[in-house]
């Protein structure tokens, strides 16, 4: 018996409810498989880049890329991932978080890309980010240490280097253990600049150093001479540079023409060859944290295979910052493997999440649902008297 008000149907008045229903649960199913599945088609892969085109993190942003594109063409090349080959989409931040931010919401918004990779720089990536958590897009390998980007209860950033803090504790440890007591510390005035001091300020009063100085850097070079005269005034044994590229050369160079000598200590983000092209005989000595494998490394099959691809698109100068690229390339490949068929944004999350154990070529990868930030390899190297790192 039909309920109060209700009027009974007929055989195919059911019948055409029954197929609006299950039209309707279709077209809602293929609307959210769409939206899940963005940036994948029978033919590619699109993934999203906010970085630094232009500006004073440009030429270090450009190695980065360089090697990522390394192998990522080798993986078109050789056929894609199941067929369907990885398209980036690079658009120009210029290290500016405003920009970033804008950024990111276009590659989501318009470009559809299925995730975000290697954005450069903390301020760029720290504004990005809460919009790739809002709209669940995977935040893959960006090209900082922050703290902020490895805090536990993020469901969409995955990280596979140490950070900013490991790479400064074992600088101040080292300090510590031969002998040096006094150092000062200069630093961006932005985000990764604060981070990083808070850092040191922890790390020396575990391994007892003293900071006796502490300047700010601004990313435009100005105030040079006034973060010189602050620090040279204390005399320090060391100085740590809390900055990336072109800042942290551009304050090195000022403190040796003013006449001051000291050693200096700097952070992975900062690029080898920069260091020569802009220092020349003066980078020597200079000592720099690492949180990759070198690129010269001979015994490690990933150095060997990322050699094997820059020698055969005319790459004869290596960097640091092009080996990170190639192996948060490689990371990506290796998760969107994994991701199934059909990858989407949640496949492969899960993906990333699944790698608990993952050799990369000698690079270890350790990943799980709780534990999105792989990586505890730091190493100290000095700048020896050809360009090259030496321990």
């Amino acid at each position: 018996m039909a309920a109060a008000g209700v009027q009974p149907l007929s055989r195919a008045g059911a019948a055409r409810r029954r197929t609006a229903l299950a039209m309707a649960l279709g077209w809602a199913t293929g609307t959210a498989w769409a939206q899940d599945s963005a940036g994948v088609t029978d033919s590619e892969i699109v993934i999203g880049q906010s970085c630094q085109l232009s500006g004073p993190l440009a030429a270090l942003t450009s190695e980065v890329r360089q090697g990522s594109a390394l192998y990522f063409d080798h993986v078109n090349a050789s056929g894609g991932v199941r067929g369907r080959k990885i398209r980036v989409v690079a658009i120009d931040d210029a290290y500016d978080p405003r920009k970033a931010a804008e950024n990111t919401k276009k590659l989501i918004d318009e470009d559809k890309v299925l995730a975000l990779f290697q954005y450069a720089g903390t301020p760029p990536a720290l504004a990005a980010l809460p919009i790739a958590e809002e709209r669940g897009v995977p935040f893959i390998a960006p090209f900082t240490g922050s703290d902020g980007l490895r805090q536990a209860g993020s469901r969409y950033v995955f990280n596979i280097k140490a950070g900013y803090a490991a790479e400064l504790d074992a600088t101040v440890k080292q300090l510590a253990s031969v002998g040096i007591a006094r150092i000062a510390a200069v630093y961006l005035n932005n985000p990764f600049g604060t981070g990083g001091l808070a850092s040191v300020e922890k790390s020396v009063k575990n391994h007892k150093v003293e900071l006796v100085a502490q300047a700010l850097l601004e990313v435009d070079g100005s105030k040079m001479a006034d973060a010189v005269a602050a620090v040279a005034k204390a005399a320090p044994q060391a100085i740590i540079v809390i900055s990336a590229g072109k800042p942290s050369v551009d304050f090195v160079d000022a403190y040796l023409t003013a006449g001051h000598r000291t050693t200096f200590y700097m952070l992975s983000v900062i690029s080898n060859a920069q260091l020569v092209k802009a220092l020349g005989e003066r980078a020597r000595g200079v000592v720099v944290s690492q949180v990759v494998p070198s690129p010269w490394n001979q015994s490690m099959p990933i150095s060997r295979e990322f050699q094997t691809l820059a020698k055969a698109k005319g790459i004869t100068e290596y960097t640091f910052s092009q080996m990170e690229g190639f192996i948060s390339a490689r990371f990506l490949v290796e998760a969107l493997q994994r991701a199934g068929a059909k990858p989407t944004r949640a496949t492969l999350v899960q993906a990333m999440e699944s790698m608990k154990s993952v050799n990369l070529g000698g690079y270890p990868v350790e990943l799980s649902a709780t534990q999105h930030s792989s990586g505890k390899f730091v190493d100290l190297l000095m700048m020896g008297r050809d360009g090259r790192f030496t321990k």
